[in-house]
């Protein structure tokens, strides 16, 4: 079935690079620039000069006085549209600041990302002109902040598998039940945009839907819980919220009545952009630092730079970042953009740059050695901040999943009822697999993958290189589909190769694409890179050869990963792995108790929810919950 939008990562896998959406890199307006620069430069003098990030982790909270300076500074409207009252930033401008806000704490980068990039996105994108009225002033001055609640204590990554369940009653409000877990800014946000399974009409018969509605904290029947501890991201608040017979009238339903669901994907692409950009500029931040300590620390009489280990160590960081920023503001920009699908695409940018970050806070603290792991350095508190990017707005394993399906489900009309399920991320994998084998059918081009533009002979090797492995995917996908047949959504190892190799593809592709344009830019006489990402990097001949290192660094060792999953595809050790597997689980006993312990256990729950403990494994956050 054919997709409204194309998309670049979805061509991928029929062996094909559209030149239309990979050139030319996306970047903000000039006049964009000068305000969102200028807002940063306040905002950053504001949070240097009055926030203590280490009273902040010790205390886990923003202080109040703080909260109530970045309202008055406009923080918390940034993205919301000028008529409302707020700054009405683009994507990739507002990704621009919450790149800063979260390199300056992640807790607070939490709390505006919650409010902006998923609580209030939903009546951004969904709402009527009524709930935009009511809604978006008091969100845009701060007043009102935004909370959004899907995920409950048995549907973490299976969001469409929520228990809460609202029913319609005779005056058309709805009865609302059910409970949410690791809900961000949950002890004190006053609009909560909430999702409940429903029951709506469909081609004459009743099934369930999940249907959104927006809540406010004084409807009777509504409770918080208390607020939650965590490991890291300590200044973030995330809390419980219990629907106890909540009456909802019919005004407060956004969008129609079983759309909820799609509306949570379309709010939860809104809010990978910005962990991409948060943990791309995380891993600028791990790259400073630990630069600066390899230089300063001496070890055998020599600073810890002059060794090819850490001067390694300190490449890979660098290559990494410059990956991780281009690919956050490419796909930033194809939002801006408009006349593409980003679903996929936000997806591999959440998963490739919160694995770099992972990587670069480990790289850091190794450096840092024993003063790493010490409380009063802040290498230990980056390190449990960066913990949770892998976890929420969908786990890397889940996302790497949807990519790979997704890929798979071809453009072909035969895959539709795959495709219909498949569109919806994160949903239940096992809604996949009753899909026969006779009705996949191969609808990938027979044509070999090329590009039309001309691109700078200094990148045209890798660039070959990218049109190579293209067709390897293309291949190892018809390949996959060929022999595993109606069980491929259940061969989670190859699925999840195929996804881990569009993902390298996209990133790559990313990463050429921003370096050719700064080339174009030096070609065409610019001193400083225009305003493609947060980074305004000087275009002369030395630093043009630097941005070359980094893109040919980056580029190989992309191709080295490409190249170990595509192996991997035709290797027999997962045979072997889940024999072990299935050992490991014959052989263990009774589970690990891993309930709450302490204030915030399970007797704080207030009764009568008839929900299982908030420790619960299935339950899987999202942003700032």
């Amino acid at each position: 079935m054919a997709n409204e939008k194309p998309s670049l990562t979805r061509e991928l896998f029929h062996g094909s690079i559209d030149d239309s959406i990979l050139f030319p890199y996306p970047r903000i307006s000039d006049e964009e620039d000068r305000l969102v620069s200028g807002f940063i430069e306040r905002l950053r003098a504001y949070c240097e000069a009055s926030l203590d990030r280490e009273w902040i982790d010790e205390n886990e909270r923003i202080p109040q006085d703080a909260i109530e300076e970045l309202k008055r500074m406009g923080l918390f409207g940034i993205s919301i549209p000028k008529e409302h009252g707020g700054m009405g930033l683009s994507q990739s401008a507002y990704c621009r600041v919450f790149e800063y806000v979260t390199g300056f704490d992640p807790g607070l980068g939490i709390m505006l990302g919650v409010h902006l990039s998923i609580g209030i996105k939903g009546i951004q994108l969904a709402g009527n002109e009524a709930q935009k009225a009511l809604y978006l002033p008091k969100a845009a001055t701060g007043e009102w902040m935004a909370s959004f609640a899907l995920t409950e204590p048995e549907a973490g990554s299976d969001a469409a598998g929520i228990k809460s369940r609202a029913e319609r009653q005779a005056d058309g409000s709805w009865i609302l039940n059910g409970s949410k877990i690791w809900i961000g800014n949950g002890s004190f946000s006053e609009i909560i945009v909430a999702f409940a399974q429903t029951a709506v009409e469909r081609k004459g018969k009743t099934e369930d839907r999940v249907t959104a509605f927006i809540l406010r904290p004084d409807m009777p029947g509504f409770e918080r819980g208390p607020a939650l501890r965590k490991m890291g991201a300590r200044g973030s608040n995330q809390a419980e919220l219990y629907f106890k017979d909540v009456r909802v009238p019919p005004e407060n339903v956004l969008g129609e009545p079983g759309e909820g669901f799609k509306i949570a994907m379309r709010v939860l692409n809104s809010g990978r952009q910005g962990l991409s950009a948060g943990a791309a500029g995380g891993v600028k931040q791990a790259l400073r630092m630990a630069t600066d300590w390899a230089r300063r620390r001496e070890q055998f009489g020599q600073p810890l730079v002059s060794y090819e280990s850490i001067q390694g160590k300190l490449a890979e960081l660098a290559a990494d970042a410059f990956t991780a920023e281009s690919v956050a503001y490419f796909t930033t920009g194809l939002n801006d953009r408009g006349d593409v699908d980003y679903a996929l695409e936000s997806a591999a940018a959440k998963v490739w740059n919160s694995d770099a970050l992972d990587r670069a806070v480990d790289e850091v603290v190794q450096i840092a050695g024993g003063r790493g792991f010490v409380k009063g350095y802040p290498y230990e508190r980056m390190y449990r901040d960066a913990r949770i990017t892998r976890i929420f707005e969908g786990t890397n394993e889940i996302l790497r999943l949807f990519v790979g399906l997704s890929g798979l489900q071809g453009p072909g009309e035969a895959l539709k009822e795959v495709a219909a399920a498949l569109r919806e991320p994160v949903k239940q994998i096992g809604l996949l697999t009753d899909f026969a084998a006779d009705r996949v059918r191969m609808a990938f081009g027979g044509g070999e993958p090329a590009l039309d533009t001309d691109v700078n002979p200094r990148l045209q090797t890798h660039f070959d290189y990218l049109v190579e492995h293209t067709r390897d995917l293309r291949v190892a996908a018809e390949r996959a589909l060929r022999r595993h047949g109606k069980k491929i959504p259940e061969r989670q190892f190859i699925v999840t190769r195929l996804g881990d190799m569009a993902i390298e593809l996209y990133v790559r592709a990313a990463t050429l694409s921003h370096t050719q344009a700064l080339l174009q830019a030096r070609a065409r006489g610019a001193a400083v890179a225009p305003a493609f990402t947060s980074t305004r990097q000087p275009l002369d001949d030395e630093s043009v050869q630097r941005i070359l290192r980094l893109c040919d660094l980056a580029c190989m060792r992309s191709g080295l990963r490409f190249r170990a999953a595509r192996e991997a595809l035709n290797g027999s050790r997962d045979d072997l792995v889940r024999a072990v597997a299935a050992d490991v689980i014959a052989q263990t006993d009774a589970p690990t108790d891993a309930r709450p312990t302490g204030e915030h256990g399970a007797a704080a729950r207030p009764a009568g929810t008839g929900e299982t403990h908030p420790g619960s494994p299935s339950g899987e956050p999202r942003m700032g919950m």
